[in-house]
């Protein structure tokens, strides 16, 4: 079976992942990626994404804190994933490590 487009989104102390076709954006604890090469585009200095090779994108739904509904029809459209990742943050705070908020959106100086 071949390999989906993934997205990440990187803030709170949390990824967004989203795979091209899913009707839900993955919330996982921690800034990772599964061993999958991937683009970076820009990294902010105050963090390290880390990589964890044994985890498949496709079967680890234990790892998730949450998810978030989403229409797969978004996946491609430029800041869909941002602005989803952020609306479900700021709707819980509770879920946001201790240390990580307050940081990101439009509380985070650039």
């Amino acid at each position: 079976m071949p390999t989906r487009p993934i997205s990440r989104y990187f803030n709170h102390g949390l990824t967004f992942r989203w795979a091209q076709g899913d009707r839900e954006i993955a919330v996982k604890r921690g800034y990772v990626v599964e061993g999958n090469p991937f683009i970076e585009v820009t990294r902010p200095k105050h963090f390290t994404i880390a990589d964890r090779p044994n985890e498949d994108p496709a079967r680890d739904r234990e790892n998730w804190i949450a998810t978030i509904p989403a229409n797969p029809s978004d996946w491609d459209k430029p800041g869909a994933l941002a602005r989803l990742a952020e609306s479900w943050a700021a709707a819980n705070p509770r879920s946001i490590p201790s240390e990580n908020r307050g940081e990101g959106g439009s509380n985070q100086r650039r």
